[in-house]
Parts: C-alpha cells; structure tokens; sequence
C-alpha cells in the first residue's frame, strides 16, 4: 500500500503533466497545422495529426518577404536586448551600490512608472516618434524599448544581494567605479542579466501593436506583422498562417533555453535575500 505521502506526490506529479499537455497542445497544433492542406485544416473533426503531411505552406513561406521579416525581428530584437542589458544594469548598479541622496526618490520613480498601463503610453510615444521622424524607421522600433522600468527593478533588486564588501576590496585595490562595475558587478550579476535579456527578447520580438503603428513600409515589417499580411480576406490558407507561426516561435523557443539557467537563477537568488 502507497503512504498518503506518496500518493500526493503522484497525485502532484501527474496532475503538473496534465497542466503541462494542456500548455502544450496549442504549440503541437499549431506545427502539426502547418503541415497541412488547407481543404484539411477546415475539416470536421479536426486531424490531430496530418494524414499526409506536406511542406508546401513552408515553401510558399519562402515565395514571401519571410526571410527579410526573419531578419528584421533578429536585429531589432538582439539590438534591442543587448541596449536594455547595459542601460538597465548601469541604472541598477548606480541604484543598487552607489550612495547618493536622490537615488530612493528615482528608485521610487521607477516603480511608479511600472503601474502605468503600456496601452496609455502608446498615444504619447507616437507623438514623440513622428516629432523625432522615427516612424518607419528601425529606430522608432527600438528606442521606445529602451526605457525599461521592471528591467532596472530587477536587476537592482538582484544586485542588492551582492556582498558590498568585495566593491570595497575592489576599491582599495585601485579600482575605478567604472571598473567594479564591469570586471566584477557585471559577471557576478549573469544570472539577472540572463533573467532581463529573456524577458526584453521576448517582449521586442511580440511588441505587435507599437511594431504595427510605427511601420508602414512592408520591407521594414518585422515577422509577426509579416504572418499577419499573409492572411487573405477572401480565402485563409491557415496553413501558410501556421508555418509562419511556427517560424516566429521558434528564436524566442531557443532564446529562452540557451537562458534557462540565467532566468531561473536570475529570479530566485534576488527573492530570497535576508
């Protein structure tokens, strides 16, 4: 006989896998669909799996500016990721380790700016954009982003836990404020980075409806806005949708596992300090 103990742990075990299929199940449809015909994607009941499988929705993929949206959302995004990461940590260490009298109220600033909506910021940062001639233009893409409260949160929370007292060894040593900051907050702080370089990925890559205000030219279209063009009002090859679904999926699928470390680590180490 099982203890109550170990039921509940099977009971837990079994019921986070079902959560997990659950989760899933739109990732599986949605590649399973992309191998599909479009007669087949309208059928009643649905195919779970392809009955004959083709890949003639990733080639006419191809036939499109797929390739050049592909590259826009990769340069935007890894632009983008790589800016927040060294602003934010500047900000952050300047918050979190530097002494200095108005550094709780910009701190307090920074929260605060947290609770407005992104939504109420759109009208505002448009205005700014066509003032500043951003509109269509890679910059208008990126330097919104730039501005990362949650990022600089984050990580200044996480670097409060570093011991201050190897900045000051640091400092008797000769080194510059500079200096600490790159040769040893830096690589101690990898875990946050990782954390926040996910986070701002992910957030550029499917910033969709700021993407959609500021580009009008399809060349400079990035890839979700690119699947989106592909969807014909007379007639949705929902198939074609799909592969180019899958297409958009998969970078931030490998961003996120090549950081998995980072971002687990990143988010626990700066919860648990003392």
């Amino acid at each position: 006989m099982l203890s109550n103990e170990k039921l509940v742990t099977a009971g837990s075990k079994l019921l986070i896998v079902i959560i997990a299929l659950l989760f899933l199940f739109p990732f599986y449809w949605m590649l399973s669909s992309s191998f599909k015909e479009m007669s087949v994607a309208y059928q009643i009941p649905p195919q779970l799996f392809p009955a004959k499988p083709i890949i003639s929705n990733y080639m006419q993929l191809l036939e499109t500016q797929a390739a050049r949206w592909m590259m826009n959302s990769i340069a935007v995004s890894l632009v983008t990721t790589f800016l927040v990461v060294i602003i934010s940590s500047m900000a952050a260490y300047a918050l979190a380790k530097v002494p200095f009298r108005a550094g709780k109220y910009i701190f307090a600033l920074f929260v605060g700016s947290m609770t407005l909506p992104s939504a109420a910021l759109l009208i505002p940062q448009f205005k700014m954009a066509i003032g500043l001639q951003l509109v269509n233009t890679y910059g208008g893409l990126i330097i919104p982003a730039l501005a990362a409260p949650y990022m600089i949160f984050l990580l200044k929370q996480f670097m409060m836990t570093i011991p201050k007292e190897m900045l000051e060894s640091a400092k008797i040593d000769g080194c510059s404020e500079p200096g600490i900051y790159w040769r040893i907050m830096m690589p101690l702080a990898k875990p946050g980075l990782g954390a926040i370089a996910i986070f701002t990925f992910v957030s550029s890559w499917n910033d969709y409806i700021w993407q959609l205000l500021i580009i009008k030219d399809s060349t400079m279209m990035t890839l979700p806005l690119g699947v989106k063009s592909l969807i014909n009002v007379e007639a949705v090859n929902w198939g074609l949708i799909m592969a180019g679904s899958v297409l958009a999926s998969m970078p931030v699928l490998i961003v996120f596992i090549s950081f998995q470390k980072y971002f687990v680590q990143g988010l626990t180490v700066g919860a648990v300090k003392g």
